[in-house]
């Protein structure tokens, strides 16, 4: 494997383990509309970007209510409930592995960028980061401009660079910034649609850091 010097990580479902809290918040504004909840296998086959794509494919009608307020809705909920999530089982070995051998790390999420600030210091991870970028809006429309702006200004170079996630915009993400990609099938996607991206695809975080070059 080519040995990176650059990692931009995805925050929910990379490093995060919120798939559960994530699930149940979901079915509590589906039962709330009378919808049928998601099971965990349902949820990694639907859940995708953009957001409004995904909430529309689980039945919810915005002729009859605003995709803004759905969204708020869903972020208020996420908001009272994120510290209550745990990292995923070696996520901070990784990212002291990482930082020894030099490799300058970044966050880019789709999360809204001040819930994944408060997120990133309550887990003790500030100083193991170059910089910490999430959303400047609740609705997770993209990442790609994000990811687009964060790649100029890190002036890192592409062919040594890599985006690790948990989703297919992750790779879609990867693939506009111009880098590799290494998806993680342990958040938010099944293990088939990564595959399908044709990137490696590890079980965990700690799978994929055991087979690194160099580590």
């Amino acid at each position: 494997m080519l040995e990176f010097n650059t990692i931009f990580w995805d925050w929910n479902g990379t490093l995060l383990n919120d798939v559960q809290e994530c699930i149940e918040i979901i079915n509590v504004s589906l039962q709330k509309r009378s919808l049928q909840p998601l099971v965990l296998d349902e949820y990694l086959k639907k859940f995708e970007f953009p957001i409004k794509k995904y909430y529309e494919n689980i039945g919810f009608d915005f002729t009859a209510e605003s995709y803004e307020q759905a969204g708020q809705e869903y972020i208020n909920a996420y908001s009272g409930r994120m510290f209550e999530c745990q990292l995923h089982s070696g996520v901070v070995n990784a990212l002291s592995a990482f930082q020894k051998k030099g490799v300058k790390q970044f966050v880019l999420s789709a999360l809204l960028d001040e819930a994944l600030q408060k997120c990133v210091k309550h887990f003790h991870l500030a100083s193991y980061f170059a910089m910490v970028r999430g959303l400047d809006n609740s609705y997770a429309h993209s990442k790609i401009d994000l990811g687009l702006r964060l790649i100029a200004e890190t002036g890192c170079d592409k062919t040594r660079a890599v985006m690790i996630g948990d989703t297919v915009h992750d790779y879609e993400t990867a693939s506009a910034m111009g880098i590799s990609c290494v998806l993680i099938a342990a958040g938010h996607n099944s293990k088939e649609r990564l595959l399908a991206c044709g990137v490696p695809v590890f079980d965990s975080v700690r799978s994929f850091v055991s087979q690194f070059s160099g580590l």
